[in-house]
């Protein structure tokens, strides 16, 4: 017994010396970025009692082009080269609720369902009464579909670069995988800004959560960019919203823990022409995948965004604004 206490004992000994290492060796300031909560001097919009960190660009007169980040629970940082089509359209970038720059909320005010609201929200308000075009990058595409399917009268048209999975069916077809990477240097990496995540306590109480995510997720998906490397534009971004990736994905999920997800009702009734576009590196949710993900729409075609990864727009601005540009003035 005497034996196997000290074993025991020196293998928590053994922790708590490893932990403290850990923790006295990232020490250090790591600054998270306050909300539209705590900053009011940042652009938003507040509909309905609802704020959203939000800024447009160009004459409000042109035609409205509402631009639907990814994640969830990412910003739309990344996606601001789109501002370059400003000089012939009104751009309207909002960060979802519950993340970017955007206040944290309740978890039960987080869903798909709360995703879809808050867009026609976003979509009623900059519209003031004409159809509006949307283009949406990876989640932010599959809103864009799903909300195509409830609301076409609203949509004239739709860019959807990269939509991970519109259904339940094409998450198998694309093998995604969700949860960690069991790999040395992903876990090396998640280790090294979970302990910095402890140093942190402000500006909210979400902060060192929202820290953490913002360090790993972008790295979770290497083979999305050229080369298996994750680009530098992938992983930029203000803040992510670690509750409402949570929240939102908890809400797709049946009651056996798998996610359930049907983003096409309705869609073919859309008839316009519907934009796909690839970059020619995304091993999984890429060209091909994005090919069979097409056919729930009468009327789509497909753009392929050469040298590029996931991160389309950042990547390839130029190339990207072109191909939209083109689209939008058909």
């Amino acid at each position: 017994m005497k034996k196997v206490f000290m074993v025991i004992f020196g293998f928590v000994g053994g922790v708590g010396i490893l932990f403290l290492m850990g923790f006295a060796l990232t020490n250090g300031d790591y600054p998270v970025l306050k909300t539209v909560s705590d900053d009011t001097t940042l652009p938003h919009v507040t509909i309905n009692g609802i704020v959203f960190h939000s800024e447009s660009f160009g004459n409000p007169s042109n035609p409205v082009v509402i631009v639907v980040h990814g994640g969830p629970g990412w910003d739309y940082r990344s996606l601001l080269p789109l501002k370059g089509l400003s000089d012939n359209f009104y751009v309207v970038f909002y960060d979802q609720r519950g993340t970017g720059l955007s206040p944290r909320v309740n978890s039960e005010d987080l869903s798909l369902e709360s995703s879809l609201k808050d867009l026609d929200l976003i979509v009623n308000h900059f519209s003031k009464g004409r159809k509006v075009s949307l283009v949406g990058h990876s989640w932010g595409a599959m809103l864009v579909s799903g909300y195509i399917g409830k609301h076409p009268e609203n949509v004239d048209h739709a860019v959807l670069a990269e939509p991970g999975f519109l259904t339940s069916e094409m998450i198998k077809e694309a093998g995604i995988h969700f949860g960690p990477r069991l790999e040395a240097g992903f876990l090396l990496r998640a280790t090294k800004a979970w302990f910095q995540s402890l140093h942190i306590d402000n500006p909210d109480k979400h902060s060192a959560s929202d820290y953490f995510l913002g360090q790993v997720a972008p790295y979770a998906n290497p083979e999305y960019y050229c080369g298996g490397t994750t680009s530098d534009v992938g992983a930029e971004h203000w803040r992510v919203g670690s509750m409402s990736m949570q929240s939102v994905m908890a809400s797709t999920m049946d009651s056996e823990g798998n996610i359930d997800i049907d983003l096409t009702r309705g869609v073919n009734k859309f008839v316009s022409p519907v934009l796909f576009i690839a970059s020619e590196c995304n091993a999984k949710i890429g060209v091909e995948f994005q090919k069979k993900q097409m056919k729930f729409f009468p009327n789509a075609r497909l753009a392929v965004i050469k040298g590029s990864g996931h991160m389309i727009f950042g990547e390839k601005p130029v190339e990207s604004i072109r191909i939209i540009r083109e689209y939008l003035t058909e």
